[in-house]
């Protein structure tokens, strides 16, 4: 039998109008779709086909903007760099050489664990309370001690009552960190330590904690008080108040016990 008749017009099976070269350009399309798919799945850490984002744009177009997006062809909209703590940093050797240039001054350097650095501490501005028997005699009430530590300032007060110390309604210390816009009274408690013999009064003890940032120029100023059966009783440092400054002091001085400067 005779194969069929193609038709008129029809050559080998194809349009005599249409180009050879079409089908081929359909499947070439197609396989480089294919791939370009398979590839932009796979990218990950490296995009796929970075370099058509370089192609030049033809010089018909070259008149009208066009926008393409990284996601469009397979390119990670952000790269992710992953440091690990177990990994040293490469570092430039002329970053090196130059910081290795500026050497920093040996003043300023602590050496071996002997040296630290000077610091900004409160200090009495007041002599050291001496005679507490005779100024509880005339006051009732005095300051014995003072020390100030790196968070606290503690006291020791001597108090008497007219009738013996069961006269005693409260003992305190009224302090203000902002020079006397607004004051604290901070109870004192009596100590429970034996007295010595011959104690004239009874000694009470009292904590006042520092904010722990102050600035450079503040003070702390502070008075003690007794109110008993017989009135309320102050002492004041002879009404200038007790006094604690900021000074810069060396920084291998322990806070042991507070350090006096009389003004």
């Amino acid at each position: 039998a005779a194969p069929p008749d193609p038709g008129p017009g029809l050559e080998n099976g194809l349009d005599p109008d249409q180009d050879p070269d079409e089908d081929l350009d359909d499947e070439v399309d197609a396989s480089r779709l294919e791939r370009f798919m398979r590839d932009r799945r796979r990218a990950q850490s490296l995009p796929a086909y970075p370099a058509e984002l370089l192609e030049r744009v033809p010089e018909e177009e070259e008149g009208r903007k066009r926008v393409k997006f990284a996601d469009a062809l397979g390119l990670n909209l952000a790269s992710v760099k992953h440091f690990s703590a177990l990994e040293e940093p490469q570092i430039p050797t002329k970053v090196l050489s130059r910081h290795r240039s500026f050497p920093p001054p040996q003043d300023f350097l602590c050496h071996g664990l002997k040296s630290v650095p000077d610091t900004d501490r409160l200090v009495s501005c007041f002599p050291e309370p001496r005679d507490a028997d005779r100024r509880v005699r005339d006051l009732r009430v005095c300051l014995e001690k003072v020390s100030v530590t790196q968070f606290d300032v503690r006291g020791q007060i001597r108090a008497l009552s007219g009738g013996g110390e069961a006269g005693v309604r409260e003992v305190g210390v009224r302090y203000t960190f902002n020079e006397w816009l607004s004051h604290v009274d901070a109870q004192a408690l009596p100590v429970s330590a034996e007295p010595p013999p011959g104690l004239v009064g009874q000694r009470f003890a009292f904590t006042v904690y520092t904010p722990p940032v102050m600035d450079p120029s503040s003070a702390v100023h502070f008075a003690v008080f007794l109110r008993s059966d017989d009135g309320e009783f102050w002492d004041n440092n002879q009404g200038h108040n007790y006094t604690l400054r900021y000074r810069c002091m060396p920084g291998n001085e322990g806070f042991v016990s507070a350090a006096f400067h009389a003004t």
